[in-house]
């Protein structure tokens, strides 16, 4: 259980590095792009990405504390 536990962990902080960097891209999309003609669209495609993340997170950090009681409780 332990080793799920922790590749939960690594998947969950994959995520979360992933989603930072997005962030950081995005915001540099923003000010280079923002009066461009494909802004909306890749603006769109951009933030679909970053929930998707978002809500893969939340799914792994519910799966983290869950195993992490079980895990308390073998202990």
């Amino acid at each position: 259980m332990k080793k799920m536990y922790g590749l939960i962990t690594e998947r969950m902080n994959v995520k979360k590095t992933e989603l930072s960097e997005r962030q950081d891209q995005f915001d540099v999309m923003w000010h280079n792009e923002k009066n461009s003609g494909c802004f909306e669209r890749n603006a769109i495609n951009d933030l679909l990405i970053m929930q998707q993340l978002k809500t893969e997170i939340a799914e792994l950090e519910h799966w983290e504390t869950l195993m992490r009681v079980q895990i308390q409780k073998g202990e």
